[in-house]
């Protein structure tokens, strides 16, 4: 078996369910089928069916070979006219569960058959979204719709015979829902204009009441930068005589040092460097000198 299209994830699990469904809901009528009274509803029933069955038959030709079937719209048996909201006198509501399966009727044959089409519409729409290539896009999509126009042929059939009348509300309660949709003009969001702009004003600095009251937006304020500290680092680069005569601290010392890092000098960095570095050569001077005076 040759697959021209790549499936993808979603796609492949979708088409399952749509293909599974669709043979759960022809083995559903065929059950069904047994519990037909009315010559009306076997009519419909087949005719339905057997669309079913050559849909699905197009379907798995379509998945398999991509190409091979052909998605038809569905055709109701013939047209009916339903008499909206006046159920038949004699007609009743079936409202509780039987023992047995002989106790099946038309109208419970007929509500199966409404929730199979509603169902499966569902199923089909959800996976057409998940297609992703346009030819089994569109099979779902003719697939959902044709359940559609089925479910309604079936609630047509219900209507007539009592089974599910249309339930309407009064023309007041129709009024006062519909009342607040009204008619929009069309316009079309270009862009902003210039007057709902904000002011871009990047320095803006205050509180954010002040801010408000200068019509800004809610920027947070900008903290005011402080003058650096002047520091004296005249003694980290003195003789050791000279620092142990003014006796820093530690602690001093290390404030000193953090002050100077803050500002980006490096007073420990480079210069001491170059400090210790100039000091071992003029140590090597006087031991040589003091060897010659020897």
């Amino acid at each position: 078996m040759k697959y021209t299209h790549p499936y993808g994830a979603h796609e492949i699990i979708e088409l399952h369910e749509v293909l599974n469904g669709a043979l759960n809901a022809i083995h559903t009528m065929q059950l069904y089928a047994a519990h037909v009274a009315d010559d009306e509803l076997r009519q419909l029933l087949n005719h339905q069916m057997s669309f079913m069955q050559q849909a699905y038959n197009s379907m798995v030709h379509t998945v398999q070979g991509l190409g091979a079937g052909e998605s038809l719209p569905y055709r109701p048996r013939r047209q009916q006219t339903a008499s909206y909201g006046v159920p038949q006198p004699h007609a009743s509501i079936s409202q509780h569960a039987y023992a047995h399966a002989a106790q099946v009727d038309d109208s419970d044959v007929a509500a199966a058959l409404l929730g199979i089409h509603k169902a499966s519409a569902k199923t089909k729409m959800s996976a057409a979204l998940e297609a992703s290539h346009p030819q089994i896009r569109d099979m779902l999509l003719q697939g959902a719709v044709n359940c559609s126009h089925q479910a309604y042929e079936v609630w047509k059939y219900m209507e007539r015979k009592g089974y599910y009348p249309l339930a309407v509300l009064s023309e007041g309660t129709n009024a006062q829902l519909m009342r607040a949709y009204q008619p929009l003009t069309p316009t079309v969001p270009d862009s902003v204009p210039p007057s709902t702009q904000a002011p871009f004003r990047p320095m803006e600095t205050g509180s954010i009441s002040e801010q408000l009251a200068r019509g800004t937006q809610n920027y947070p304020a900008q903290q005011p930068v402080s003058e650096p500290t002047p520091v004296n680092a005249s003694h980290l680069f003195s003789s050791p005589a000279y620092r142990e005569q003014l006796n820093p601290s530690l602690e001093n010392t290390s404030m000193i040092a953090d002050g100077l890092h803050t500002e980006g000098t490096d007073p420990l960095g480079t210069l001491t460097h170059q400090a210790e570095t100039k000091q071992p050569r003029g140590r090597k001077k006087s031991v040589s000198s003091d060897l010659d005076l020897g």
